[in-house]
C-alpha cells in the first residue's frame, strides 16, 4: 500500500513594508539630507531596507554610522544584499537621533533617524522639517523641539468672536 503525500506548500514571503524616507531636493543647502523612519530599533532588520534604496540613488553605500544608545543590537557589518555596509557606533559625539551614510564616492549624508514609536503626523512633521531645503538644524534640534499636535486635534481654547453691533430702531432700541 503506498500513500500520496501532497508537496508541503511554499512560504510565501511576507510582503515587505514601504520605505518611510524623505530627502532633501538634490543642490539643496540644508543640515541634514533628509528623514528615515524605521519601524522599529532593530538596526540590522530596518538598515538593509534603507542602503538597498539608497545605493540607487547615490551609489554604493559602504559605512554607516549610528549612536550606540538608539539601537537594540550593533555589530560591526551587515550584508545589504550583494555587498557588506561597514557600521560604526563608538563616536559618543553622533547624534542619537541621526545616521550618517557614506558611499563609495567619498561623500557622506546625515539623516535624521525618527523614533519608530513616534505617532504618525509626529513623524511626518519631522520627516518634512528634515527634507526642506535650507533647513539648518540638527536632528538633536528638531526632535527636542517637542510635538506640536496637529490642527485637526489641537485642544480648543476659548474662541471670542467680536461682531460689529448695529444699533437697532424702534422700541426695543
Amino acid at each position: 500500500m503506498s500513500t500520496d503525500t501532497a508537496p508541503a506548500p511554499t512560504p510565501v514571503p511576507l510582503a515587505r513594508p514601504p520605505l518611510r524616507l524623505s530627502l532633501t531636493p538634490d543642490g539643496s543647502r540644508a543640515l541634514l539630507d533628509g528623514a528615515w523612519w524605521p519601524y522599529s530599533r532593530d538596526l540590522f532588520e530596518q538598515l538593509p531596507h534603507l542602503i538597498a534604496e539608497l545605493d540607487g540613488l547615490w551609489g554604493r553605500i559602504t559605512r554607516a554610522a549610528v549612536h550606540d544608545t538608539a539601537w537594540t543590537e550593533l555589530r560591526h557589518s551587515l550584508s545589504a544584499g550583494t555587498h557588506d555596509v561597514r557600521v560604526n557606533w563608538y563616536d559618543p559625539g553622533h547624534d542619537p537621533h541621526a545616521i550618517t551614510v557614506s558611499s563609495y564616492r567619498i561623500r557622506e549624508w546625515e539623516l535624521l533617524v525618527v523614533p519608530p514609536e513616534s505617532a504618525p503626523w509626529r513623524a511626518k512633521q519631522l520627516m518634512a522639517a528634515a527634507a526642506r531645503p535650507g533647513n539648518q538644524q540638527t536632528a538633536r534640534a528638531l526632535v527636542a523641539d517637542g510635538p506640536t499636535r496637529p490642527l485637526a486635534t489641537a485642544p480648543r481654547g476659548h474662541i471670542h468672536i467680536r461682531t460689529r453691533h448695529t444699533p437697532t430702531t424702534g422700541a426695543d432700541g
